[in-house]
């Protein structure tokens, strides 16, 4: 298994993916609005719904926009826990594997799911009230944990927690 990146880095890249996909959301939110206020928008007779269409896009992407920034001031403002617990808590960086596959996840108390690559190392990104998160924390190096993945179940052996 390659060298995990450190935490420190790992939301560096998350941030960054969160401030690409804010401005996307942004321009996409920009687009329907201007579709919705167009003049070749009116409604030509009762049926012509394409600016109310747009209108919903618009409402849509608000909505996404001020969940990125909620969610992005939060990873802002989160700090790392010390160092130095074997138990797997909100911001470990958890090493397991299954069917001799290395996984990396890090635990976030966010409300993020997200697979990203660091370094060369690819870190799924979980959030606390997520069911994996869920089955991992609490856990210690060594204990096996029974999650459902896609309908089916799969043993995550731990071998790190940093």
């Amino acid at each position: 298994m390659p060298v995990p990146p450190p935490k420190t880095r790992i939301l560096e890249v998350l941030g960054a993916e969160l401030e690409h996909r804010l401005r996307a959301a942004q321009h996409a939110a920009a687009d329907a609005y201007s579709g919705a206020t167009h003049e070749e928008s009116r409604a030509e007779d009762k049926y012509d719904t394409r600016a109310l269409e747009q209108s919903y896009l618009t409402a849509g992407q608000t909505a996404r926009i001020a969940e990125l920034r909620q969610l992005l001031t939060a990873l802002h403002f989160y700090q790392l826990p010390r160092p130095g617990a074997d138990t797997v808590q909100p911001g470990a960086l958890v090493e397991a594997i299954a069917d001799a596959s290395p996984l990396l996840y890090f635990l976030l108390p966010l409300r993020v799911g997200e697979r990203l690559l660091v370094d060369g190392a690819e870190v799924q990104v979980v959030g606390t009230a997520a069911p994996l998160a869920q089955a991992l924390l609490g856990k210690t190096v060594g204990e096996c944990v029974q999650v459902q993945v896609g309908g089916s179940a799969r043993e995550l052996e731990i071998l790190s927690v940093s």
